[in-house]
Order: C-alpha cells, then sequence, then structure tokens
C-alpha cells in the first residue's frame, strides 16, 4: 500500500500514516526498511497494512519512497550498555576468593610476601574483567545525524566506556572541532588508558615473579 506520514513522534519512535484509501495506520520505527534518516511528517511511504491483536491497524515493512532499503546488517541499530556475562560473574568470583585467600594467608602467617602470590589470579581477573568487548549489532544510528553507521574502534571503545550516544566519523569530527579542548582531553584520556594498563601489567608480572621466587628460595632454605 501507499501512504504519507500524516503525524510522526519522534521522541516515542512511533505515528501515522494517511493510506491511498483514507486510513490511518499506526507504525512504529522498528517496522522501516529504510533507515538512512528519522521519518518526517509529509514522506510518502510504501507499507504492508496489517491487524495488532486488537484489530487496530498496524503497518509493517514501511519503505520511505526514495531512500534506498537499509542493508540486512544494519537493521538493528539500538546501542544497548555493556553487561556483563557468565565469564564476567566467573571472574568476579575468582577475584573476590583470591582476595579472601590472600587476608587468610597474611592474618595466619603474618607475612605479606607470602601472601600475595595468591593474589595473582585477582590480578589476572581484574585484567580481564577490563577486557575490550565487541557490541551484539554492526551498525548504529548516530545520535545527531540519526545516519546508520558501523561500528569501529572509536565507536567500539566509548561504548566499552560506557558511552550509549555514540556520533559517525563526520559529526565527531565536527564535533571535536567545535570543541578543541574536549579534543585534547580524548587524545590524552586514550593514550593514559594504554599506559596504565601496560604499567599495570608489567607491575603484575615483576611482583608476581619477585614473589615466587622469594617464596621458592624460602621452601628450599
Amino acid at each position: 500500500m501507499h501512504g504519507k506520514i500524516s503525524h510522526w513522534k519522534d521522541d516515542k519512535g512511533f505515528g501515522f500514516i494517511a493510506s491511498d484509501d483514507g486510513q490511518k495506520v499506526f507504525f512504529h520505527i522498528s517496522s522501516l526498511t529504510t533507515k538512512s534518516r528519522r521519518p518526517e511528517v509529509g514522506d510518502c511511504v510504501v507499507f504492508t497494512s496489517t491487524t495488532d491483536a486488537q484489530n487496530r491497524l498496524k503497518a509493517t515493512s514501511v519503505a520511505i519512497e526514495g531512500l534506498a532499503k537499509t542493508p540486512k546488517y544494519q537493521n538493528s541499530t539500538n546501542v544497548e550498555p555493556k553487561t556483563k556475562n557468565a565469564f564476567d560473574y566467573f571472574l568476579i568470583v575468582i577475584l573476590l576468593l583470591s582476595v579472601a585467600v590472600v587476608v587468610k594467608s597474611y592474618l595466619d602467617s603474618n607475612n605479606i610476601e607470602q601472601s600475595a602470590i595468591f593474589g595473582i589470579p585477582a590480578v589476572v581477573a581484574f585484567i580481564l574483567l577490563g577486557r575490550q568487548k565487541k557490541p551484539k549489532n554492526r551498525s548504529f544510528n548516530c545520535t545527531k545525524c540519526k545516519k546508520s553507521e558501523r561500528y569501529d574502534s572509536r565507536t567500539i571503545s566509548a561504548w566499552n566506556r560506557g558511552f550509549t550516544r555514540l556520533y559517525c566519523n563526520q559529526c565527531h569530527v565536527e564535533w571535536l572541532r567545535n570543541n578543541p579542548r574536549q579534543q585534547e582531553t580524548y587524545s590524552s584520556s586514550k593514550s593514559g588508558g594504554c599506559l596504565g594498563t601496560l604499567t599495570l601489567m608489567l607491575g603484575t608480572g615483576l611482583f608476581g615473579g619477585y614473589t615466587v621466587i622469594d617464596w621458592l628460595v624460602q621452601t628450599v632454605i
């Protein structure tokens, strides 16, 4: 069927289509097959008319005329926040148990060097908990221009830091140009994060190695 969008609530993500035969048909943004931009009042659309459980008209497979259909990998563009999986909870258990063993060992022996060896699993678990994950979807909608964009290293890094309002490269560059101080902060935070991770890994390795050697020497002697 053909029609024209008569009402659209962008903040809610739904609206109504006035079909060519005079009917008012509800549609949700999730039913769009063209996602290069958000719908607007007055857009001419092609859609399939169905009814919901309450026998109300509902549009599916809504395509805005003049726009190319979005490829399958771009159909889902909602940015879902980073969540923990079963492996993360396993690491948390390991971390807590390791810390508990360190505390108990220290209270029994009063020797921090001998007790610290039991903290190595906690350090490893802590590092793995901070590992970079990848979003379930391959793409997202730019917060500013609403363009569908594939994830890259920049947006994946931002998503891992807890951001769900992501921008395409063009809007991101424009934002940095208008906020030069933020660009310096952004660059320093990236380098600082990498340096901090490297320092932690090197420190953990050196301290763990020293503790193991010291414990072996005391055991042999």
